[in-house]
């Protein structure tokens, strides 16, 4: 409401300049017409003509250059705000929690291209807010895990659970945060994204997770892995693949062949816009005593990613940092629209049948899991006593 009256107070304003104006350069023209009266001289006419046209031409420039001093002023207000907006988001994530996620033991295999996780977690989380999806560990033992803000984790625990039915939580203390590069170990990240956003990404594997499992578990002795996939619902893309498409459809060239070509790429393109779509950054981090190894275990995590889909739309490595802050605080770094169903292919819970791949990955054993309800007892039922 408040707005609404600036606004309606600047437009009155304006308006108010603008009459004036007009009625300098009127006054002016009018006096311009007027015959010569009481013998005054032709140069003075024009002389007082030119006055008023002047002051009218005046006042319209410093209009004009208020106006742009205004919206210049206003866009630097909102620009300074959503730096402040986007700045309380990253501090409410960096200190956010750290939930441990075990997936249960014997649960059936997953099919990445089945999975719903993500676009259901477009609309959850807070409003422009990053969750971050990890799979860390080394030859000891293997775990997934999520860190967001207070708000973030307990929508995105939510979705988790509704994806995958019996999965279990746990409570990461901060000195136990795998993102958390200990004493005297070096680290080393990449990140990576597809090369075009508006085409769609092909894996090679039916679950490129399990490379991703075979060069964590490969790290030994004094070092560790990170995959971290970093996201948030993304407002532009949708809207940018219908244009595309629409711009498709509305190109009409001669030849036959081209036209079929044009028509076929205003299909794909209709068919990804119906996706939902998230703004992620794909990184990853290794942990070591020496920088050799950080470097070579994050550059390998790398590379599995990166092999893991189609040169129709290659994901590649397009950055390398030392710094433990984007790490630790699990900032946004380059990113890229994925789809919902293309972020599931590196960002999903496993079955049993991962737990050949890496049998130390960390899961809720049968025992840990609530008994099914008929195989509770309740105080209706006829229980034998136990007699020695």
């Amino acid at each position: 409401m408040k707005d609404m009256f600036e606004r309606r107070d600047w437009l009155m304003m304006g308006g108010g300049f603008l009459a004036l104006i007009a009625t300098l350069i009127w006054r002016g023209a009018n006096h311009a017409q007027k015959p010569q009266v009481l013998g005054v001289r032709d140069g003075q006419q024009s002389n007082s003509t030119s006055i008023y046209i002047w002051i009218g031409v005046g006042i319209l420039f410093l209009l004009v250059l208020a106006g742009g001093v205004f919206i210049l002023l206003r866009q630097r207000k909102q620009q300074r705000l959503e730096e402040e907006r986007q700045a309380e988001i990253d501090q409410a994530v960096a200190t956010g929690p750290t939930v441990k996620l075990l997936p249960r033991s014997d649960a059936r295999q997953v099919k990445p291209d089945k999975i719903n996780l993500w676009g259901r977690l477009a609309d959850a989380l807070p409003h422009d807010e990053h969750i971050s999806f990890e799979l860390s560990g080394n030859e000891e033992g293997l775990g997934f895990a999520l860190h967001g803000s207070v708000e973030g984790v307990r929508a995105a625990l939510t979705q988790v659970r509704s994806e995958w039915p019996g999965t279990q939580q746990r409570q990461v203390e901060s000195a136990d945060d795998q993102a958390l590069t200990p004493d005297d170990w070096h680290i080393w990240w990449c990140e990576c994204t597809p090369e075009n956003w508006n085409k769609p990404l092909e894996p090679l594997s039916d679950d490129p997770l399990r490379a991703i499992f075979i060069e964590l578990k490969s790290v030994m002795g004094q070092g560790r892995g990170l995959l971290q996939v970093i996201a948030k619902n993304d407002f532009g893309t949708r809207k940018a693949l219908g244009e595309q498409a629409f711009s498709a459809h509305a190109e009409k060239p001669d030849n036959a062949g081209v036209r079929a070509i044009r028509s076929r790429e205003a299909k794909e393109l209709e068919k990804r816009a119906q996706r939902t779509f998230l703004q992620a950054t794909i990184r990853t981090v290794g942990m070591a005593d020496t920088p050799e190894r950080a470097q070579g275990i994050a550059r390998g995590l790398a590379r599995s990613v990166t092999a893991s889909f189609s040169h129709s739309n290659p994901v590649r490595r397009v950055s390398e940092g030392q710094s433990t802050e984007p790490v630790l605080a699990r900032q946004m770094g380059h990113s890229k629209a994925w789809g919902g169903h293309e972020l599931a292919y590196l960002a999903h819970l496993t079955g049993e049948d991962m737990l050949t791949v890496a049998p130390r990955l960390d899961a809720a054993s049968a025992r840990a899991l609530p008994a099914d309800p008929e195989m509770r007892a309740t105080p209706v039922d006829n229980v034998a006593a136990f007699e020695e």
